[in-house]
């Protein structure tokens, strides 16, 4: 039985974020279940409510109640919808999209727009207003929370390939829903999010579709989604919500017309290559008035008998009297009136625009954002001037360039991959020679210890010579293996102790220890031999102490799904790497410690202690060889690298990356960073700094 029978077995869904219970002999044997996830669904309600919120002042630059133009939109014209059309309302506007999507009645609705036709700030609205409308609902009833997904950062390799089938993929965007919900950036365990995501109480409201493959190419992976969304059983009965571009959702439903299309794509016969059953509805741009009256919110008169401040005046009469001229145009973009109002937000004269040509006005307006920017967000030990924020942002955007044109998201920037500004080879080849000079330097340390103690170079045994074999092995296997690695990303959770997946994992994991002892336990005879019996037992306890060390970071291993400020991801696999390094040193110091101990108990602490100090080089290089292939190493050289060559200032990155967050110029999906408005992006990327 899947989750769409379970759910309609239970519950009749009602697309205003109502769930009426339906069958009240499987619902009366399930109110301690209704009870759980009705707990999990508040608790996820209130956190995507309070984030959601700070992501809308930032989007719209206002510190106060944040209002954006009341944008308007209507029904798509009849050859967008393809299937079987939702029912509901003609038209609506911002202020009453929650409206309009209760109206539906089945909850699945398509948002078209051009680029900065205002799609993502509608659809935060309705996820913000259907919070808002939950919270007086009944508790004897459901939750279906509204939650904002960036489509782009939802990668995977099989996405592209025509012979993954549908009902894959769609499993596949549950499992990315669930850890979008369950990182830290949301108070759910991975088991409570999956229980929602299964049980049908999440909302997705998918953003982006049209950014999630290559300009100019098919969109391949965007079209294994619409499948997805459209599988039996999974997402087609379901509400969700979707934002695309109308020319790319155009292309979609025109894909399936000529069936000798070269777009290199199989649209299968028979296949609807749009979302099925939903309402599609239209951007439309704003008009004079609502242009008007969005000024006069943000800029209201000083008296009481003027609509807006002084210096916006002259710009509203010039709109009155010529509606159709460059400016009115300009200003009837959602996203350019954001920009004008984010220029001027405290000073300067608007009216300066009323005078410029129609070529220059992009150009003129962006100039004029960044330094405002800078000049707004300069706190007390974080201030960048005006050229550093311009080298960094520009490095990053024509960054994304060349990752679109290689095939890769042209929107998402991911720090852990920051090596890959700097060149493919370069900063492989400085990771590998730097990482496989510390190994062999950390294990020329503990030879060379051990030739003070002892005055042989090559111990005399053969288990101490066959170690000696294991280190030049290892120093060649980090070699290998840096020259290879894309940089793995990973930190520690130790909420996964607390899931039945991480239980599972540990069950998993009690392989190491175990094979440390046995491993522990045939060196322990070749030494004992030599030394004595307790020799022999004290090489057991060293090699499960490593073994203890690997089962930890094998269960507590995690690649983060979300972040809450940029520079916290490159922050967690500093961490990750440095627990790793200092768990193998300390487990390898008590080890060897306790074996020199063993074989010289009339030595005391001066035998532990030597063997100790040797322990920890060899814990340092087996360190190194378990993080290896991590991300932190491919990022601190590509730092280095790109300040080498100016394209970096002499700064941190991180904190200029949670800087710009908060000033608005970035955004963070998952764990990807973003620019805030296409348009910047691809101002700063050609290097038009007008």
């Amino acid at each position: 039985m899947n989750r769409s029978t379970v759910w309609g077995s239970v519950f009749q869904i009602q697309s205003g974020g109502d769930v009426i219970l339906q069958n009240p002999t499987i619902a009366a044997a399930l109110p301690q279940r209704h009870q759980e996830l009705l707990g999990w669904a508040n608790a996820l309600a209130d956190s995507v409510g309070r984030q959601e919120a700070d992501v809308r002042g930032r989007l719209l630059a206002d510190d106060g109640v944040p209002q954006a133009a009341d944008l308007e939109f209507h029904r798509a014209e009849l050859d967008l919808v393809r299937w079987r059309e939702d029912e509901g309302a003609g038209s609506g506007s911002l202020t009453n999209i929650a409206a309009f999507h209760t109206g539906l009645r089945r909850g699945r609705l398509v948002v078209l727009g051009d680029a900065g036709a205002g799609k993502t700030v509608l659809v935060m609205q309705l996820l913000v207003d259907l919070i808002d409308a939950q919270r007086n609902t009944p508790t004897d009833r459901g939750r279906l929370v509204p939650v904002r997904l960036s489509l782009p950062s939802f990668e995977d390799s099989r996405l592209t390939s025509p012979d993954t089938p549908p009902a894959t993929v769609a499993r596949l965007v549950d499992e990315w829903i669930v850890r979008q919900i369950s990182s830290g950036a949301h108070p759910l365990k991975r088991r409570q999010a999956r229980n929602l995501v299964q049980a049908g109480w999440v909302l997705p409201i998918l953003d982006g579709l049209d950014e999630m493959d290559p300009e100019g190419s098919f969109p391949t992976r965007a079209l294994a989604v619409i499948r997805a969304l459209n599988t039996p059983g999974h997402y087609g009965p379901q509400p969700v919500v979707v934002t695309c571009r109308a020319d790319l959702y155009r292309r979609l439903e025109q894909s399936a017309s000529p069936p000798d299309q070269s777009t290199g794509a199989a649209i299968r016969p028979g296949e609807v290559p749009v979302l099925q059953d939903a309402a599609v509805v239209t951007l439309q741009p704003l008009d004079v008035d609502r242009v008007r009256r969005h000024l006069a919110y943000r800029f209201p008169g000083r008296s009481p008998d003027a609509e807006v401040e002084d210096r916006w005046r002259p710009v509203i009469a010039h709109l009155t009297d010529h509606p159709d001229d460059p400016l009115a145009q300009v200003l009837c973009s959602p996203l350019w009136l954001f920009v004008t109002v984010a220029t001027y937000i405290d000073s300067g004269q608007p009216e300066e625009l009323t005078r410029l040509p129609a070529d220059q006005l992009h150009d003129f307006l962006l100039a004029r954002l960044l330094p405002r920017s800078v000049a707004q967000h300069q706190h007390s030990g974080t201030s960048y001037s005006e050229s550093e924020v311009r080298q960094w942002l520009g490095t990053l955007a024509r960054h994304l360039i060349t990752a679109r044109q290689r095939g890769r998201s042209g929107t998402d920037f991911y720090p852990h991959q920051l090596w890959r500004v700097a060149g493919h080879h370069l900063p492989r080849i400085l990771s590998m020679a730097t990482q496989s000079t510390l190994t062999t330097l950390f294990l020329l340390l503990a030879l060379s210890h051990y030739h003070s103690k002892t005055s042989y170079w090559i111990p005399p045994y053969a288990p101490g010579r066959s170690l000696l074999l294991a280190g030049a092995l290892l120093v060649v296997w980090v070699t290998i293996r840096t020259a290879r690695t894309d940089g793995r990303l990973r930190g520690l959770d130790t909420s996964l102790l607390r899931t039945s997946s991480g239980r599972r994992r540990i069950l998993f994991a009690l392989v190491w220890p175990v094979a440390g002892w046995a491993v522990g336990h045939v060196f322990g005879l070749w030494f004992s031999q030599g030394y004595g019996p307790r020799v022999g037992q004290a090489h057991r306890l060293a090699f499960v102490s490593i073994g203890l060390v690997l089962a930890t970071e094998v269960v507590l291993a995690r690649r983060p799904s979300a972040v809450s400020r940029p520079s916290r991801l490159m922050g967690q696999a500093l961490a990750f790497q440095a627990v790793v390094l200092t768990s193998y040193a300390l487990a390898l110091s008590a080890g060897f410690g306790a074996m020199n101990l063993a074989a010289y108990p009339w030595l005391s602490w001066t035998a532990f202690g030597d063997g100790a100090v040797l322990g920890i080089w060899m814990g340092l290089a087996i360190g190194i060889v378990r993080t290896c292939d991590s991300s932190w190493a491919l990022y601190a050289i590509a730092v280095v690298i790109l300040i080498a060559r100016r394209r970096f200032p002499r700064r941190r990155l991180g904190p200029f990356l949670d800087w710009a967050y908060d000033a608005g110029l970035f955004r963070l999906s998952g764990i990807a960073v973003q620019f805030r408005h296409h348009a910047l992006q691809e101002w700063v990327g050609r290097g038009s700094h007008k």
